[in-house]
């Protein structure tokens, strides 16, 4: 064969060779959900900066959006995003409701988190259609498998807790408590071992545990991205001197004092907004009762207390009964 004509042969078999390797690492977010018909075909992509920004929505956040074919399959190129791995969430609307909304526990939860770089490729199917995001399963992604694994073992024991005695969902909140710790120590994964300490409420346990979170902070210490910094930021300063410490607890009494009035006011103004029977059900959880506990004093149907715990919980805003009992 001449020279040339072998030339032109390497050349088309590079070129065929890069353009395959290229459509093989292109990265993809796909998958299939079960919708009725109360939902719009439009599923949205939002990033989420840090993670004390997983249940703020703004249109600005929205960085892509796809459609929902009549099967419930959709798809997402992914090619714009960062190179390092970050924090997203999927979410779909109700038809007619603004694309920024955000519909936090109960049958209409409509949003999922999940970990992504551009070279991602992410296949997720629903199993659930209420909510649509429950039952998730990931394929081939190791790191939102884990993350899914947290987001399912809180759900469960938050669950738990919230069908047993005050007594018993104090065993189920430690039991809780140790095992997200376990999760966060031993997972290879920074963004699923930092999603681990948040959902255990760092900020409320870190006195009792500060041995850890300060092995903790040492052991990720390359880290150098938001949301690490911004976990940083929220730890008591340990460098900080004796005065400077005084000032700063004076000071951050003072917000707190200013912040939860004005955070109790604003959850005063939601909880008017609950129906007669939830108001009910809402005095009863603050004082600690199960949900069987509340369906004999009630005399409805456990089904049926479930249902507006779901409703309190979307209402005012809150994942968990302790969001409630934390509510002055």
């Amino acid at each position: 064969m001449p020279v040339y004509f072998r030339l032109v042969f390497v050349t088309i078999f590079v070129s065929i060779c890069g353009s395959l390797y290229g459509q093989n690492t292109k990265g993809s977010i796909s998958g299939k959900l079960w919708l009725d018909n109360s939902w719009s075909s439009t599923i949205y992509l939002s990033h989420i900066p840090t993670f004390d920004d997983m249940y703020v929505m703004s249109g600005e956040m929205i960085i892509a959006k796809t459609i929902i074919d009549s099967l419930g399959y959709f798809k997402f190129d992914i090619d714009f995003l960062p190179i390092d791995e970050n924090l997203f969430r999927l979410h779909i609307v109700k038809k007619d409701d603004s694309p920024a909304t955000l519909i936090i526990g109960g049958k209409d939860e409509n949003h999922l988190f999940f970990i992504a770089n551009r070279s991602s490729k992410i296949h997720l199917t629903g199993k659930s259609a209420y909510p649509p995001f429950k039952n998730v399963i990931f394929e081939n992604s190791i790191e939102n498998i884990a993350f899914q694994q947290i987001t399912n073992h809180f759900f469960i024991a938050d669950s738990m807790a919230s069908e047993s005695s005050a007594s018993k969902r104090s065993l189920i909140e430690n039991q809780l408590e140790e095992d997200l710790f376990l999760m966060a120590d031993t997972s290879k994964i920074f963004l699923v071992s930092l999603y681990a300490i948040y959902k255990n409420r760092f900020s409320s346990n870190y006195f009792l545990n500060k041995d850890f979170y300060t092995s903790y902070v040492n052991k990720w210490s390359k880290q150098d991205n938001a949301y690490f910094n911004s976990f940083k930021k929220q730890l008591p300063n340990r460098d900080s001197g004796y005065l400077t410490g005084i000032i700063a607890i004076v000071c951050v009494m003072t917000v707190i004092g200013f912040v939860v009035g004005k955070y109790s006011l604003l959850k005063t103004n939601n909880i008017q907004k609950l129906s007669v029977q939830e108001k009910k059900i809402y005095k009863m959880l603050q004082l600690g009762a199960s949900n069987q506990e509340i369906a004999n004093e009630l005399n409805i149907g456990l089904s049926t207390v479930k249902s507006h715990v779901s409703s309190i919980y979307s209402k005012l805003k809150i994942k968990s009964r302790k969001g409630i009992m934390d509510i002055k």
